[in-house]
């Protein structure tokens, strides 16, 4: 028997609030607000997940611990998807999706 195998996506978007969107071109240099926040949406089946993380290794040693493993990302820059967009917003309500790095991940089945 072959070996059977679930797959998934998880994406790294980057989040401003208004505030940090406000200063990001403030005239003054030292003003302009550089900081950015990170969420993160799973997709596994038929399941989509977002969530506020504050570092990526939290989250893929939990993916791991599951057993995906997660494969190099690929940067989508500043333009999401619409549902991507929405899914980062229903996480973080007050923040402005930014750019995103999509990484693939598959798993063994179980009994696969």
């Amino acid at each position: 028997m072959s070996e059977q195998w679930e797959y998934g996506y998880v994406y790294f978007v980057s989040t401003q609030s208004d505030e940090q969107r406000k200063l990001r071109n403030h005239p003054d240099r030292d003003q302009r607000a550089l900081e950015y926040g990170l969420a993160a949406v799973v997709v596994d089946g038929d399941s989509v997940r977002s969530q506020r993380i504050a570092g990526k290794v939290a989250l893929l040693n939990e993916l791991g611990e599951k057993g995906w493993r997660v494969e190099n990302g690929l940067s989508l820059g500043g333009v999401l998807p619409n549902w991507l967009r929405d899914a980062v917003q229903s996480a973080v309500a007050d923040a402005y999706p930014g750019g995103a790095i999509e990484h693939y991940m598959r798993r063994r089945r179980p009994g696969g």
